[in-house]
Formats: C-alpha cells, structure tokens, sequence
C-alpha cells in the first residue's frame, strides 16, 4: 500500500507576496525618512545662514555707531549679504549717566529675510542688541 502525501501548494508563493509587500512598504517609509531628514537639515542650515546675515547687519551698525558717527544710522537701512536681505528695522538712542561718566546706548533691531512668507523655504531671522556708543 503506497499512500500519496497531499502537498501544500501555492503557500511559498502568498508568504513571498506578503514579504515583498511589507519590504516595499519598510522601503518606501525609508526613503521617506531620508528625504524628511535632508530637508530638515537644508532648512536648519538655512536659519544659521540667516542668523549670521542678521549678526553681520548688527556688526556693521555698531561699526557706523563706534567709528563714523555717534548716532544711529538712518532707519530703515537695507543691504544684501549672501542673498539675505538685511534690513536695520529700529534704532533709538538713550543717554545715560553714572556718577560722572554720560554714556549713549543703543537699542537696535536687524533683521534678515530671504524668500517670500508662506513658501517653504522663507526664513526670516531678527536680532535685538543693546550697543554702547
């Protein structure tokens, strides 16, 4: 008596079909993943160009406050540096003693904007400092 062995077939095929389906998934997740993350880092580095056109903007109103003239530089004054418009926004100078000695200090805002408010890639980086002339 010979006795057939009934085969399971077409059950490698469904398991191969569910592996391929969820590797592509994990995949497609991954690649996802990475391009989430160059474009969080594209930003970042954005944000750090900005907050340095913006600290050059303030050194160069201390430069004009320091070395050229003891007052503040016209508002609003505009440059451009590295495709950043910098702007100085606000100026006011108040004067200030202590005992015998009469000092000036500056209140002033620069500010470095590049692109257009609402896109994706708009940065906008303002700076506040308080300069003693």
């Amino acid at each position: 008596m010979s006795k057939t062995i009934a085969t399971a077939r077409g059950f490698s095929l469904i398991t191969t079909l569910f592996l391929l389906v969820v590797v592509a998934g994990l995949a497609g997740y991954l690649v996802n993943l990475s391009i989430s993350q160059q474009y969080s880092t594209a930003l970042t580095l954005s944000a750090l160009r900005g907050r340095h056109a913006a600290l050059t903007g303030l050194e160069w109103v201390a430069y004009r406050i320091n070395n050229i003239s003891s007052s503040c530089p016209t508002v609003p004054t505009s440059m451009t540096i590295e495709g950043f418009s910098v702007s100085l926004t606000s100026c006011t100078e108040s004067s200030v003693t202590e005992g015998i000695t009469t000092y000036s200090l500056f209140d002033v805002t620069v500010s470095a904007e590049r692109g257009v408010f609402g896109d994706a890639d708009y940065v906008n980086h303002a700076i506040r400092a308080t300069l003693r002339g």
